[in-house]
C-alpha cells in the first residue's frame, strides 16, 4: 500500500495548518486558565471550509457541504489541529458525532445532520454511564466525561431500553445537564451530562445502533490519535528548537547525549504514531473490517506517545519548562487528558489484544 498522500491531501493539509495557526488554542487555552477569556469556538468557520462534513458523504459525493472526504482526509486535518492544541469541535464532531448521524434514514438525525455539517447546532457524543431509555421516551442516568460537553446545545449516546439499546440524541437544559470538569485542560471543554427526564429522539435501536455506534467510536478513536501526532510532533519541534539553542556549562544542550537520546525517541514515536494512524485511516475505507483492530492499536500507541513527548518537552526545557509562564504545561496537560480520552492507555491495550487475539484464532479456525 502506498501511505504518500495525495496532490489534494497536501493542499488540505496546507490549508489546516494555516487555519489552526490562526486559530491556535495554546494562547486561548492559557487565558481560560487565567480567567481572562472564554474558549474559542470556530465551529463557524470550520463549517465554512467544509471540514465539519468530511465524513458527512462519501468521498466525491456531490451536493453535499464538504463534496466528501475520507477518514485520511480528516486525519491529515486532526493532525494540524492536535499541533496548535485547537479547541475546535473536530474529534467531538467531524470525527464523531457526523459518523454516527450520516446515512441514518431518520428524519430527526438527517435534519440534525445538516445542522451540526453548517455549524448551527453545537453537538457532543457522550459514552454513557447508566443511561437508560424509559418507556416514555425520557431518559436518566449520567455519562462519562465528554469532549466539548461543557458547549454542547445536544448530545449524542447510547441508552440501555426495555427494547434493547438505542441511539438517541437530547437536548441540553434542565432535564440534561452538563456539569463542566475542572478544566486541567480547558481545549477539550469537558463536562459529564447529569439527566433527569430528559425528552430523547431515537435514531437508531437494537443491533443497527450498536453497530453504528462501535464504528463510529473507531473512526472517533482515529481522529484522537492524528491529533496526538500533531501534538507530539509539536513537542518535539519545540524541544528541538530549545536544545538547539540553550546553552549549559559553555555548550548547547542539544550536544548532551541525555537530551538527544531524548529528543530522538521521541521523534520516532512520532513517526510509528503517523505510520499507525495513516494505516488506520486508510483502512476504514479500503478494508473496512480491519478498522476496529488498527483504530485501537493507534489510539492505543498516542496514548503512550503524546505522554512521553509532552514529558520530553518539559524536561528539556529545565527549569523553565515547569512555570506556569512557559507553554510547555499546556502541552503537557493535553498529553494527560487525551491519554485518558475513550478509554485510558490500559483499556486500549487490552482492546488491541482482545482484537488480535479473536483475529488469530478465527484464521486458525479457518
Amino acid at each position: 500500500m502506498d501511505f504518500q498522500l495525495s496532490a489534494e491531501q497536501l493542499a488540505l493539509q496546507e490549508m489546516a495548518r494555516d487555519f489552526f495557526g490562526e486559530h491556535s488554542g495554546v494562547a486561548n487555552g492559557r487565558a481560560v486558565l487565567d480567567g481572562t477569556a472564554d474558549l474559542s469556538d470556530p465551529r463557524a468557520e470550520l463549517a465554512e471550509l467544509g471540514l465539519l462534513g468530511l465524513l458527512a458523504e462519501p468521498a466525491g459525493a456531490a451536493g453535499s457541504e464538504s463534496d466528501g472526504g475520507t477518514l485520511l482526509d480528516l486525519a491529515v486535518v486532526a493532525e494540524q489541529a492536535g499541533r496548535e492544541l485547537s479547541p475546535a469541535p473536530l474529534l467531538s464532531t467531524a470525527g464523531w458525532a457526523v459518523p454516527l448521524l450520516a446515512g441514518l434514514a431518520e428524519p430527526g438525525a438527517s435534519s440534525l445532520l445538516a445542522d451540526v455539517v453548517k455549524g448551527a447546532v453545537a453537538v457532543a457524543v457522550a459514552e454513557p454511564a447508566g443511561v437508560e431509555l424509559s418507556p416514555d421516551g425520557t431518559l436518566t442516568g449520567s455519562t462519562r466525561p465528554t469532549v466539548d460537553g461543557a458547549r454542547a446545545q445536544t448530545i449524542l449516546t447510547l441508552a440501555a431500553s426495555p427494547d434493547g439499546p438505542a441511539l438517541v440524541a437530547a437536548e441540553l437544559g434542565p432535564a440534561a445537564e452538563a456539569v463542566a470538569q475542572p478544566p486541567f485542560d480547558p481545549t477539550r471543554a469537558l463536562a459529564t451530562i447529569t439527566l433527569s427526564g430528559a425528552p430523547a429522539t431515537v435514531l437508531a435501536s437494537g443491533e443497527s445502533a450498536v453497530a453504528r455506534w462501535n464504528r463510529a467510536l473507531d473512526v472517533a478513536r482515529v481522529v484522537l490519535a492524528a491529533e496526538d501526532l500533531g501534538t507530539v510532533g509539536e513537542a518535539v519541534r519545540r524541544g528541538v528548537e530549545y536544545a538547539g539553542t540553550r546553552e549549559a556549562f559553555g555548550r548547547l544542550i542539544g550536544g548532551f547525549q541525555a537530551v538527544k537520546h531524548a529528543l530522538v525517541d521521541a521523534y520516532v514515536r512520532e513517526e510509528q504514531l503517523r505510520s499507525l494512524v495513516w494505516l488506520a485511516a486508510w483502512s476504514a475505507d479500503a478494508a473496512p473490517a480491519d478498522l476496529p483492530l488498527y483504530s485501537a492499536a493507534a489510539s492505543a500507541y498516542a496514548a503512550d506517545a503524546v505522554a512521553h513527548a509532552t514529558d520530553v518537552l518539559v524536561h528539556v526545557h529545565g527549569g523553565i519548562g515547569f512555570t506556569w509562564e512557559h507553554d510547555a504545561h499546556l502541552f503537557w496537560r493535553r498529553g494527560r487528558v487525551d491519554r485518558l480520552l475513550l478509554g485510558d492507555e490500559h483499556a486500549r491495550r487490552a482492546r488491541v489484544a482482545e482484537l488480535a487475539l479473536a483475529a488469530a484464532t478465527t484464521e486458525g479456525e479457518a
